[in-house]
């Protein structure tokens, strides 16, 4: 039977502070404001208690009863929900609240019908009448008195002549004494029925206001046959105005009264004094400062004479904020319902065991349904089989713990075919935060899940891929290694008969120095720049090999400095001038590269440049040294990420038909028994440029000289993988 008491009581709820989530802040807040709420109603009900039985006199005692009454279980009902912030015995709760709301109900149901009696009681106006009249009649009796002792003086004057009459006199005044005290009697009487009727006006009045203000009401009084009304304070206060500052006229309040809502106040107005009842009307108000405000009219007929309404009697309440939420209220599930069937993806809402209680279109159409064949289904019916588990799971962590969600699971279509979905589930409240439903989007990811399977096909098919361009990269790197030991071993091998038919040209011109013809010699020496072209041409093959395929480390790079050496290493005629500029920036970049691009280049302009200008770069004809004159200029942009350089000489120039031609490897523009060149050092440079993702051009005019330009990366900080690079090798 305990346990029956216990779980009626306590159930499967849980203590309010849950919904608190047990902040002390908030716990405390709501723990001190409803107990102080209780103990304020309390002393309110008691105090009416003590009032009632202190005045027995008091009018409508049955109603401060029931206000004490109403009170009392108002205040009974906030020091339950202190009990429930750690006790769920919401039955106890919800039974204390009934028992509230009956009190309530009859309290109001005893209060509206007394307050025409309370309005009927006599005014003010009516006692000062009363109060003035027995004034007068007073004021008439101190006049007769003033009258009778002029009399008896005139009496003791006349008496010893007038002793027949004093005795007729004396009767007659006899009975004029005992008329005055009767109506001095009389007086005394309506003077104390006066001032007793005062006090319980007073007192009628100052509850009727209590009751009034209590309520956030305001009182007006309308005679009918005078066309005049009287509005209390609190009236004049919901209206706008300062209490005293306006007239209290009908056509004045109809002239602020909202256009839209005078038609349907004035017909409830009319209806009301036509059949002698009551009427309740909402309407809008217009404050002196242009604001409008909704307010709640109740009036009823008072008075009725010869079958005519002669008096409307009612209160005033201003309702903007409840009317203003109740609006808001309606704007925001409009614009809920609009986006809720108007959304792309499918939504839906579930109560607290799982079954649909709203689906929207988008929804439907995913599964194949209509919105009548789910309502009230569990969402497990329509689940795929496989994901029944996952969503066991999720449902009870929004049970538990009501935190948002998302999982993709799949539906079962109409026809049986399953559906994926992506679902993001979550928790919705009521006002005191307590968990009300689920709030579900759903959305079709069919086109996603099959992207997804062909990505994973892809990404199967990349790892296949990078597998054998790891194998291909291993077996590139090994005939890379390999190609180097061969051209190692082809220079060698190359070199080694060179230098032999170098030294035997040498021997026999010592051998046989003034014995050979001039044809001879000439020949010989022939055979010697032979020699040294097939040389120079095996290093210019070696070294373009290496291009690109060589480890290179990023360094920080001084460019001035750099610079400085290469022109160093070329050691320029003294008469040819190469002009460097003295700004130039330091970045990290492959040192030697960099070197070997500028030497090749300034190189390329100083060997090639003569002053008749006969022929182009790379095909000159040859210029005697004492004869070499001439400039090489250097200048660089800060393009941002790239710095271009420009090499220009004022040499004979290049046609503009060789321009493509001499970055190709073993081009030249001369014969080679003309001008001695490999053809290599330009398609080096290309090469090298090229490797740093950069780019190699020029612009030349026959007889003006010939600007190369060239962009190398600006790279201001060193990578991350070369300092690490840099401090594995400094350990």
């Amino acid at each position: 039977m305990v346990d029956y008491w216990q779980s009626l009581l306590l159930g499967p709820y849980i203590p309010h502070g849950h919904c608190y989530l047990w902040q002390p802040g908030l716990v405390w807040l709501h723990l001190l404001s409803d107990a102080l709420i209780a103990l304020s109603y309390w002393l309110i009900a008691g105090a009416l208690i003590y009032f009632v039985q202190r005045r027995p006199d008091v009018p409508f005692k049955p109603l401060f009863w029931l206000f004490a009454a109403f009170i009392a279980a108002c205040g009974a009902t906030h020091l339950i929900s202190v009990w429930t912030l750690w006790f769920p015995t919401y039955w106890v709760s919800g039974t204390m609240k009934a028992l509230t709301a009956l009190v309530s109900l009859a309290t109001a149901l005893e209060l509206v019908p007394r307050l025409p009696l309370a309005l009927a009681l006599p005014n003010a106006t009516q006692l000062m009448d009363m109060n003035r009249a027995l004034q007068d009649e007073i004021g008439d009796r101190k006049q007769a008195e003033a009258s009778l002792r002029t009399a008896e003086q005139e009496v003791r004057q006349l008496n010893q002549t007038l002793e027949e009459r004093v005795q007729r006199r004396t009767a007659q005044l006899e009975a004029a004494k005992q008329q005055i005290e009767t109506l001095l009697e009389q007086e005394r009487q309506a003077r104390l029925t006066l001032q007793v009727t005062t006090t319980d006006l007073q007192e009628t009045a100052e509850r009727l206001n209590l009751a009034l203000s209590a309520a956030q009401m305001g009182s007006w009084d309308w005679q009918l046959d005078t066309n005049t009304q009287v509005w209390s304070s609190q009236t004049e206060q919901i209206m706008g105005f300062e209490p005293g500052t306006v007239a209290s006229t009908a056509e004045g309040l109809a002239e602020r009264v909202h256009p839209q809502d005078l038609p349907e106040i004035q017909a409830l107005v009319n209806d009301a004094i036509a059949n002698q009842s009551e009427f309740v009307g909402q309407c809008r108000l217009r404050w002196p400062d242009d604001t409008w405000h909704w307010i709640s009219v109740y009036g009823r007929v008072v008075a009725v004479k010869e079958g005519h309404s002669q008096r409307l009697v009612g209160v005033v309440q201003d309702i903007t904020v409840a009317k203003q939420a109740e609006l808001d209220l309606q704007a925001s599930e409009r614009r809920f319902r609009a986006v809720f069937e108007q959304a792309a993806v499918g939504m839906a809402r579930l109560d607290w065991q799982g079954h649909w209680i709203q689906v929207n279109q988008k929804f439907c159409d995913i599964l194949g349904y209509r919105p009548e064949e789910l309502i009230n289904r569990s969402f497990q019916s329509i689940t795929y089989e496989g994901d029944k588990l996952q969503d066991e799971y999720y449902y009870h962590q929004l049970l538990t713990e009501q935190t948002p969600c998302q999982f993709e699971k799949r539906y079962l279509h109409k026809d049986g075919s399953p559906v994926w979905t992506l679902v993001t589930a979550s928790v919705e409240n009521d006002e005191a935060d307590c968990p009300l439903a689920f709030i579900a989007i759903i959305e079709d990811i069919e086109d996603r899940k099959a992207a997804q399977e062909e990505l994973l096909r892809r990404a199967d098919e990349m790892a296949n891929t990078n597998l054998m361009l790891a194998h291909t990269t291993a077996m590139l790197e090994q005939r890379n290694a390999e190609l180097d030991q061969f051209a190692y071993v082809a220079s060698h091998d190359l070199k080694a008969p060179l230098r032999a038919i170098s030294n035997l040209a040498d021997w026999i011109g010592e051998d046989l120095e003034g014995q050979i013809p001039t044809e001879n010699r000439r020949q010989l020496d022939l055979l010697r720049s032979r020699v040294q072209r097939m040389e120079a041409l095996i290093n210019g093959l070696l070294e373009y090999s290496r291009v690109g395929r060589r480890q290179r480390s990023m360094v920080a790079v001084d460019l001035n400095l750099l610079l400085a050496n290469v022109i160093d290493s070329l050691d320029p005629p003294p008469q040819f001038r190469v002009e460097v500029p003295t700004d130039l920036p330091t970045l990290y970049s492959h040192k030697t590269a960099l070197g070997q691009v500028f030497a090749n280049l300034i190189n390329n302009a100083i060997k090639h440049h003569h002053r008749a200008g006969e022929g182009g770069s790379e095909g000159a004809g040859e210029a005697c040294a004492k004869d070499m004159r001439g400039t090489v200029r250097i200048t660089w942009q800060d393009q941002g990420q790239w710095l271009e350089f420009a090499v220009a000489d004022d040499g004979p120039g290049i046609a503009p038909q060789y321009h493509d031609k001499i970055f190709t490897i073993f081009q030249t523009l001369k014969a080679r028994d003309d001008f001695e060149s490999t053809g290599v050092g330009l398609a080096v440079v290309k090469k090298i440029v090229e490797a740093e993702n950069g780019r190699v051009w020029l612009t030349s005019t026959v007889g003006e000289g010939t600007t190369f330009y060239f962009t190398w990366p600006f790279i201001k900080t060193l990578p991350a993988q070369e300092s690490e690079d840099l401090m594995d090798s400094s350990e």
